[in-house]
């Protein structure tokens, strides 16, 4: 009887237990501070589901702490939506999602783009969530070579 109750205990913990973010790797748009040409690099994705930031409802966010810091410079962050439907390349049309940190105490202002340290695109399908919040595609490179980057870093300013 003893395994019976052991498996209902786990079903039980499992049901009434916090969900589980699944850990996602992706290429994101880094949009450099110091000036360089924006770039794709390869991150994680994080837990954001609780924290109550105006990103928690994505339920898991490329992890921007290495650039930005664990405290304000992460917990400081703006997120600006930007949908692009029927382009002549397909793989530009999705939902693209760019970040920036305005924790102005705590990390510099560039010169070059106006944000506070780095900033982030990542792209998504459109209207896509699972489980796991979010579903992230890798970036397109062919983003940064059309129009629709200056568009996007405009929508970012204008927030």
């Amino acid at each position: 009887m003893e395994a019976s109750t052991s498996l209902f205990s786990r079903l039980y913990n499992w049901l009434m237990g916090e969900p589980t973010i699944r850990q996602t790797n992706l290429q994101v748009l880094k949009i450099p501070a110091d000036g360089s040409p924006p770039h794709l690099v390869q991150l994680n994705t994080i837990d954001v589901a609780s924290d109550g930031n105006v990103d928690s409802c994505q339920g898991h966010i490329p992890d921007f702490r290495p650039y930005w810091g664990t405290k304000e410079g992460f917990s400081w962050r703006d997120i600006v939506q930007f949908t692009v439907r029927d382009q002549s390349l397909p793989e530009l049309n999705g939902a693209y999602s760019g970040w920036k940190s305005f924790a102005l105490d705590h990390i510099p202002l560039s010169e070059h783009t106006g944000f506070c340290g780095d900033a982030f695109v990542a792209k998504t399908p459109i209207w896509e969530y699972d489980e796991n919040g979010a579903v992230y595609e890798d970036f397109p490179i062919a983003f940064v070579r059309s129009p629709l980057l200056g568009m996007m870093l405009e929508r970012m300013h204008d927030r």
